[in-house]
């Protein structure tokens, strides 16, 4: 599993900076994540800040939201996403997860905890980057990673799959 602390991620790639909403950027995120699951086989969990949805006017949700790869989970009003990773990461063994995120005070204690924190994606997307024919943290509008890897590796990725569920 790999937590990513949601907004985090998006301010360190200059998500402010973008011209799309939050929801948006969240949502561009959430399909940058389903993409790297696609190619790797891990699973996600991203966490946002309610409060940070309440500040910018967008409705604040607490619920998670799960697909077969990617999970999205909301604090709660008066809790910090940093908070609701931490409670997360005290009930789980240290190997059963990975911390995405750059804040050092979170990064700080989640390896007090035992787990490993990475600043960012790239190592993820780098061990990915074979099966696309672009890159995957190039800067693309909104176009669909997943359409970009080659016959050969979908091919190879649709035999996995097949042979995964049997």
């Amino acid at each position: 599993m790999i937590l990513v602390d949601g907004y985090n991620l998006i301010g360190q790639e200059a998500g402010a900076l973008s011209g799309l909403s939050l929801e948006k950027e969240r949502e561009k995120l959430v399909r940058r994540l389903e993409q790297l699951s696609a190619v790797s086989g891990e699973r996600f969990l991203v966490v946002f800040d309610s409060s940070v949805q309440a500040r910018k006017g967008v409705a604040t949700k607490t619920s998670i939201s799960h697909n077969s790869s990617v999970s999205v989970a909301f604090s709660k009003a008066g809790q910090t996403a940093d908070g609701w990773i931490l409670k997360y990461l005290s009930r789980r063994p240290s190997e059963s997860a990975i911390l995405v995120t750059r804040d050092r005070e979170l990064a700080q204690k989640a390896r007090k905890l035992g787990f490993r924190v990475e600043p960012d994606l790239s190592r993820l997307e780098a061990k990915a980057e074979p099966y696309f024919s672009q890159s995957l943290s190039g800067s693309q509008s909104g176009g669909d990673l997943l359409s970009s890897i080659s016959p050969k590796s979908r091919e190879a990725l649709a035999q996995a799959r097949k042979k995964a569920k049997s």
